[in-house]
């Protein structure tokens, strides 16, 4: 399994409008071949977020944003700082 995490700033008293977008735009913009699922950690107090997915392979995700599928939110609301890519390797409850 790949996870891929983006960090994500924005004012921090526009955090609920953040999560509606996300809420409202996450699985569709991530669903197709190899998406596995979507979680969202969010820092209210400083603006601050990690848009967290994951797939079934490296190559799954590397497709979406070659695509050049953009991310929930426009420019306006919140900006993504950077983007990593991870192998899953213990996945522990």
């Amino acid at each position: 399994m790949w996870v891929r995490i983006q960090e994500v700033a924005f004012p921090a008293d526009r955090s609920d409008e953040l999560v509606a977008r996300f809420r409202e735009t996450a699985v569709a913009r991530h669903g197709g071949d190899g998406y596995l699922g979507f979680r969202l950690l969010l820092d209210r107090e400083n603006g601050r977020a990690l848009e967290v997915s994951y797939w079934e392979t490296e190559a799954a995700v590397r497709a979406v944003d070659a695509a050049g599928v953009v991310g929930a939110t426009d420019p306006s609301l919140a900006t993504t700082e950077r983007t990593n890519y991870y192998e899953l390797a213990i996945d522990a409850a």
